[in-house]
């Protein structure tokens, strides 16, 4: 299946989301699959009654790099947040067993913002499956369309929905605006993934700054982390 980042640009546009089949290949995901049991068994783990959290994944292992500087991940960022977007969270996420229905809710920058505002995507959430996504281990839905009039989820809550049923390599790219939730976990087995979230370069990001000189033979990272920035401009001349 040939995938074009423009057309699944469009369609975040158009509807929100857009799923990106096979965006890891299958070595890609027993590598990645053998990072993060890794580091979920490490001291960088963080352990919550729901699930276990490991933080800014690029510090650790040159696998989750290849992932963020994926080439077409690229292109489709660029057109929905521009160019010198930035990384502003990149996670490992697994789930629970048992896990309850999570409320809907909006990702950053929308959710801390005291007057949500429309107009751009702003934002971009990432989901890479490492598990199988079904609807018994409680997979991500999606409401179509709440992204157009971007707002806070409240009652009444949305009457259609869409779940996130994929095999592991897939990627799906969800507007920050657009309502989600995770479902009840009920297949007795933990499920994980890849939380890749990004933001127009103007928006402060989630992660903080690595030290000095981190990442310097990396120039796409580099631009990502907001370390490497084109010349300002006024009335569009360079300084």
């Amino acid at each position: 299946m040939t995938v074009v980042p423009k057309l699944l640009a469009k369609k975040v546009r158009q509807v929100g989301y857009a799923e990106w089949p096979a965006f890891a290949s299958a070595e890609q995901c027993t590598l990645l699959r053998r990072a993060t049991a890794s580091l979920t068994s490490s001291e960088h783990a963080h352990r919550y009654p729901r699930s276990t959290r490991v933080w800014d994944l690029h510090q650790f292992d040159s696998v989750f790099i290849d992932v963020v500087a994926h080439a077409g991940l690229a292109g489709i960022l660029d057109d929905l947040l521009g160019e010198y977007y930035l990384l502003s969270d990149y996670s490992l996420n697994v789930v629970n067993p048992e896990q309850p229905v999570d409320d809907w809710h909006i990702d950053y920058p929308y959710n801390e913002m005291h007057e949500i505002v429309a107009g751009g995507v702003l934002g971009v959430q990432c989901v890479l499956a490492l598990d199988p996504f079904t609807e018994k281990n409680g997979a991500t839905r999606m409401a179509p369309g709440t992204h157009r009039r971007p707002q806070r989820p409240a009652d009444p809550w949305p009457t259609s929905s869409e779940a996130f049923i994929a095999e592991p390599g897939t990627l799906l790219i969800m507007a920050a605006s657009t309502w989600h939730r995770s479902g009840y976990n009920s297949s007795g087995r933990p499920r994980a993934a890849l939380l890749l979230s990004f933001v127009e370069r103007w928006i402060k990001p989630l992660s903080d700054p690595l030290p000095p000189g981190a990442w310097t033979h990396d120039q796409r990272l580099q631009k990502m982390l907001g370390l490497q920035r084109p010349a300002e401009t006024i009335n569009g001349v360079p300084l």
